[in-house]
């Protein structure tokens, strides 16, 4: 058997690769869900949970120095990202469909989009050059604990829960991934 370079459209090297990762997560409503969950309830980053979820995916995980690495990340997602999602939830209660405000809220919502995409293009730049990430060992436990490890705190049941989704989740899309890329590749006999 033979492969003839089929690669994953989630690949490190694959343009906006961890974006579209992201994207296929959302569309299933439960792991969306559990993601704004952690996210409102346990002040989680959700870039930076599926961009663990996707280096589980490409047989890494994170280094002893990555808060440092994600510093500049985090700086983003503080300064852009937090402000316009604080303001787009601001406007929903006032907001009627179809109102100015309603599209305004449209575009937030946009800008909001268009910065979690700039930060999963900058956590994919630093896993293009290995920055605060290397390869999985055995040691490094799976992918549900080191989520939970990344968040740091105790969490109550239904953050567990929530975080129980988010990992079935992302390991189900790694399952599908692997299959349909298995599953695609040219083949030819010795």
């Amino acid at each position: 058997m033979t492969d003839h370079g089929t690669q994953s459209p989630f690949a490190v090297t694959a343009p906006d690769a961890l974006w579209r990762y992201a994207l296929a997560i959302y569309a299933d409503p439960a792991t969306a869900s559990a993601c704004l969950d952690l996210q409102d309830r346990a002040d989680a980053d959700v870039c930076e949970l599926l961009w663990l979820g996707w280096l589980d995916q490409l047989g890494l995980v994170t280094t002893p120095n990555v808060r440092q690495v994600l510093a500049p990340v985090r700086a983003h997602q503080a300064h852009y990202t937090r402000p316009l999602r604080a303001r787009r939830r601001a406007l929903k209660s006032l907001a009627r469909p179809g109102s100015p405000l309603d599209d305004w809220r449209e575009r937030l919502k946009h800008a909001e989009l268009m910065a979690e995409r700039q930060a999963l293009e900058q956590l994919q730049a630093l896993t293009r050059c290995a920055a605060g990430v290397r390869p999985w060992r055995a040691r490094d436990g799976d992918l549900h604990s080191r989520l939970a490890r990344h968040l740091g705190g105790p969490l109550d049941d239904a953050l567990a829960g929530s975080l129980a989704i988010l990992a079935v989740g992302l390991r189900a899309l790694h399952a599908r991934t692997t299959c349909s890329t298995v599953a695609t590749k040219p083949v030819t006999s010795r």
